[in-house]
Parts: structure tokens; C-alpha cells; sequence
């Protein structure tokens, strides 16, 4: 049996890459723009309105709507896999099994998928990835209306389902200390269902994972090919007859839940370009990304499906987290409207592409069609908010940036945004505190550097639920890819500094003194969790990691 680990791995200096960057240029939108066959136009869904994407509990307090949305769910997850709409080969364009999808071919690397990480368009790309899952979703859930019987019933089903949009997993969202981050919506067994016949019934609940049928094993590489179903942060991975560690989910995301919500209310009210906020992979700051939150989401569940990009999708969670990380990006996109997509070379491969490439708002986001003839739909075509017939509860009526910042602040403004003196009579500036973390864009798979404020006093297993871990940021990848490319994080330190004030560790907020304690204070680990033994050797390290510590930024709510 092996059993999954995490590993520890020394820190070096820091490695600089460099890459020549080669424009795709047009032969490129010609080779793929015009193949031969029958192309499926993503639409979105269209009944005639645009309606707001709920969080899932909101969607479940609307009866007809939660009924619908789980039946659809399990008849789109029960379509034939062969077909070009079912869930197996929606899911499987964001990585294995490594097959052409609506007939667009290979240009670059074959051995990856048609999703862009690390990239300028890895937001907008998404877009109509999520919309065409959002349309069949949708689909399903009409068919299901049309078949109660008529009447008011079926009126009221009808209603639900033109209404009925992909729902988004806030994994920010203000709780009560007793109420978990993993819903139990998403992970609970089984589900209740009314059937358009009036019977009701207990099912798998169709959130809960994704069982292949069947599953071919030459598909998927070792070792999903042993995998039946989806797994969530397994404790072995040659044995898929035990359970997901659920717990150990929730146990990784109460530890990183006030690092995340700190840096997505930084990324959100701090002015960046969109390249800057929206990836780990082009022109990156201080401040953060979304793709780096993004990261640490799929981190949570270990060394299951949804903690490598290749087999991803196939998890129904994952849909639900890309949709709330797409719905950031549309609040970003509403605040700051003035900033978009700009030309960037690629330092990863894609199915689409080669490093080096560059790739801008006109690149193509291939396999998605936007038309039957074979169009793609581009960053520049899918950026309206509404383009495909959804928005957000935040985006409604399209409110005033003021109305906007209020949101904001309600849903994710930290209890400490800023240190400040309480000396009497002291003048201070408001200082907000960074560990910003340089690491390779991949690491034989995928990996999380993990930061602490005072000594570390648990074993890798359960650093997020040590008392003195502050944060972390995860790198995505793919047993067996390293990269020598270097992407940007950073851990928001800010209100653990108070905390450590508060408690009288910490003797002084002046800067001086923060600087001091941080020196022999801040610590970090590199956490890799392993999937199968190292593909190579000697073992790689990571090659950097920075720490900057008494960085100032203005920080007050909202200041933007």
C-alpha cells in the first residue's frame, strides 16, 4: 500500500528564468479557426433574461429551483461519455483524457489541456468554459420541467428552470463559528428529490462526486487510472474503497479562511491591471491574484481529484469554486472597467500552445465556439458580464461602484486591514504586512508553501490547524512537470500581527519593532503532497522564496 505524503524541501537562492517570447501571430487563428465538421455554438443559457448565479445556500432555499438543479445535475452526469455535451467531455477539456474536443486540434502540447494556468487569459478563459457547462446544465433542467405534470406545478418548474443558473461556492463567505466552508450541500452522500411523478427519493447526491461509466483506464494517467470515482483529499491512493477525508478538507480551509478572505478583499480594493490581479503569471505584485486564491481552494482537497489540473473538472465542486472565482473577476471587471487582457507571452504549455507564445484579448479560447460555422469566442467577445445570460447577485442592475465597495466591505473587509501605534501622542501611518512568496510554477506536481507566525508545533499533516499558521499559497500541476518559471504569491500578515500584539507577544506596532519580530518569528514550510514516487532525481527544490517584510500599503476600506 502506499500511503499519500507530504514532503519537506529545502530553500535555495533564487532561480531567474528567462524564456523567449514568439507572437502566435495569424497562421495560427487560421489553423485552428476552420477544421472540418459540425461545430456546438455556446450560447449560454438563453430563455429570454439575464439571471444572477446564486450561492449554493441561497439556491437551496428556493425549492422548485434546488429540486431542479440536483435532477439536472444527475441527468447530465448520467449522459453517454462519448457524447461531445456530456459531463465526461465538458469535464475532460480541462485536461485528460487528452482528446480533441468539437474538433479542435492539437497545435501545441498534447500531453496537457486546452486550460491555460499561470496565463493572461486563465480568467477569461473560463468564461465560456463555464457557460457551455451552464447550457446543457440548463437544458436538462427544461426537460425536467416539461415532464411534471401540467398545471401549476409545472408551471412553477418551468419558472424555476428559465431562471436556473450554475451555482457558485463562496468559500469567503462571512460564518458562524459552528458553520463548516465545505457546505454539506457538496459533500453530504446523499440528497433528497422530488421526480416529475410526485415520487420522492434519496439519491447519491450528484455534488458529492462523479462515478466514470466507465472508467477506462488507459484515459487517465496513474493514479486515477485506478479511480472509479472522484476522490476528495484520499488518505491512500491504491485504495478508492475508503472514504474522502472530509475532514481534513475543512480542517485546510478553516486554516487558510482568513488568509484567503484577507487577500481577496486586497486584490479587490487595491487598483492593479488585469493582468496583474487576475494570474500568477504575468506581471504579478505584491498585492495577490485570484488564480493564487484560486490555488489554495484546490489545494484543500489534497491529493484528489480537484488538487491536480488534469482530472480537475471531473469533480462537480469544481464547477461550483470556477464559478465563484469568475464572479470575482466580474466584480473586478465592474470596479475597474478601464483594464483588460494585454499581450503576454505564456511560460506554460497548453494543448493550444508552446511557452513562449503570445498570447493577447484576440487569442482565440479554443475548443469553445461561438457559432456553428466555427468561430471562437475570444477574451474580447466574452468580456460583458451578461454575454452569456448570467451575472452575480453583487452585479444586479448594474450598481454604482459606491454600491459595489459597500458589498465588498459587508461580505470580506478584514476585522485589521492596518498596524497603527496606540501610543499616545504617536503619529503612524497604517501599514499592512506581506510574505511574498517567489516559487516555481511547478514542482513535480502540486505543492503549497505554508507560513507561520511563531514556532510551528504540528507535524505536516496538520499544519493548517496549528495555532500559529497564518496563510499559505499553493502551486497547481501535474505529477511529473517542473518549471523553472517563477510565479508570485504573497500571505497577508496584517491581522495575525494584531492578534500577536493583542496577546503581548508582539511588544510594539512601531515598524521597526514588527521588522524585528518577523525576523525570528516568520517561518514557512514547503508542503507537497505525492501522488506517486519522484519522477526524477535528484529531487528538485524550491528555488526561492521572499520575504518583505514592514512593506507599506495604504489601507483603509475600500480605497478605490
Amino acid at each position: 500500500m502506499v500511503v499519500l505524503t507530504r514532503s519537506l524541501l529545502p530553500l535555495t537562492s533564487l532561480l531567474v528564468s528567462s524564456v523567449t517570447a514568439s507572437p502566435i501571430g495569424e497562421s495560427f487563428v487560421k489553423k485552428i479557426a476552420r477544421q472540418d465538421g459540425s461545430f456546438y455554438a455556446i450560447t449560454g443559457v438563453n430563455t429570454g433574461t439575464v439571471e444572477p448565479r446564486l450561492e449554493i445556500r441561497e439556491l437551496k432555499q428556493q425549492p422548485e429551483a434546488w429540486n431542479l438543479f440536483l435532477l439536472a445535475l444527475q441527468r447530465f452526469k448520467a449522459m453517454d461519455q462519448s457524447d461531445k455535451i456530456s459531463f465526461f467531455q465538458i469535464a475532460g477539456i480541462h485536461g485528460e483524457p487528452l482528446i480533441p474536443w468539437d474538433g479542435v486540434q492539437a497545435t501545441g502540447d498534447a500531453s496537457v489541456g486546452y486550460c491555460p494556468h499561470g496565463s493572461n487569459l486563465f480568467g477569461t478563459w473560463h468564461k465560456p468554459y463555464l457557460a457551455v457547462f451552464e447550457q446543457v446544465l440548463n437544458l436538462k433542467a427544461q426537460e425536467i420541467a416539461a415532464e411534471f405534470p401540467a398545471g401549476p406545478t409545472r408551471d412553477a418548474y418551468v419558472n424555476a428552470a428559465s431562471k436556473l443558473r450554475l451555482p457558485f461556492w463562496d468559500w469567503a463567505l462571512p460564518r458562524p463559528s459552528n458553520e463548516k466552508i465545505l457546505t454539506p450541500l457538496l459533500s453530504d452522500p446523499t440528497a433528497e428529490v422530488t421526480y416529475p411523478n410526485g415520487t420522492t427519493a434519496t439519491i447519491v447526491n450528484p455534488l458529492a462526486g462523479y462515478t466514470f461509466h466507465p472508467l477506462v483506464p488507459s484515459d487517465f494517467g496513474y493514479p486515477w487510472s485506478l479511480w472509479t470515482h472522484t476522490a476528495r483529499n484520499p488518505r491512500t491512493n491504491t485504495n478508492p474503497s475508503l472514504p474522502d477525508n472530509i475532514d481534513g478538507v475543512e480542517s485546510f480551509l478553516v486554516g487558510t479562511y482568513n488568509g484567503i478572505r484577507n487577500t481577496l478583499y486586497q486584490i479587490l480594493t487595491q487598483y492593479q491591471t488585469f493582468n496583474q490581479f487576475s494570474n500568477t503569471g504575468s506581471e504579478q505584485t505584491e498585492i495577490g491574484t485570484l488564480e493564487g486564491i484560486h490555488n489554495i481552494i484546490h489545494g484543500s482537497f489534497g491529493s484528489g481529484h480537484m488538487g491536480y489540473p488534469a482530472v480537475a473538472a471531473f469533480d462537480p465542486i469544481f464547477w461550483l469554486h470556477h464559478c465563484n472565482v469568475d464572479r470575482i473577476m466580474n466584480i473586478f471587471q465592474a470596479i475597474y472597467p478601464d483594464t483588460f487582457v494585454t499581450a503576454h507571452e505564456q511560460f506554460g504549455a497548453t494543448y493550444m500552445n508552446e511557452p513562449g507564445d503570445v498570447w493577447d484579448a484576440e487569442t482565440p479560447l479554443a475548443p469553445f465556439h461561438s457559432s456553428t460555422s466555427g468561430d471562437f469566442w475570444t477574451s474580447n467577445s466574452a468580456r460583458p458580464i451578461p454575454v452569456f445570460g448570467s451575472t452575480y447577485p453583487e452585479l444586479v442592475d448594474n450598481p454604482s461602484n459606491d454600491t459595489i465597495k459597500e458589498r465588498i466591505n459587508a461580505l470580506y473587509a478584514p476585522a485589521v486591514t492596518s498596524l497603527k501605534k496606540r501610543q499616545a501622542g504617536a503619529e503612524h501611518k497604517p501599514r499592512a504586512y506581506l510574505a511574498v512568496i517567489e516559487a516555481p510554477f511547478a514542482l513535480d506536481g502540486t505543492f503549497s508553501v505554508d507560513v507561520f507566525i511563531g514556532d510551528i508545533t504540528t507535524d505536516g499533516a496538520n499544519w493548517p490547524t496549528d495555532p500559529n499558521f497564518v496563510g499559505a499559497q499553493t502551486m497547481l500541476a501535474k505529477p511529473g512537470l517542473t518549471s523553472n518559471a517563477v510565479v508570485k504569491g504573497s500571505v497577508v500578515l496584517t491581522e495575525a500581527l494584531q492578534k500577536k500584539y493583542d496577546a503581548g507577544s508582539l511588544k510594539s506596532l512601531d515598524v521597526d519593532a514588527v521588522v524585528e519580530y518577523l525576523k525570528t518569528q516568520l517561518h514557512w514550510r514547503v508542503e507537497k503532497v505525492r501522488l506517486l514516487p519522484l519522477l526524477c532525481s535528484p529531487m528538485p527544490v524550491l528555488t526561492g522564496i521572499c520575504n518583505r517584510i514592514g512593506k507599506s500599503l495604504l489601507a483603509s476600506r475600500c480605497p478605490i
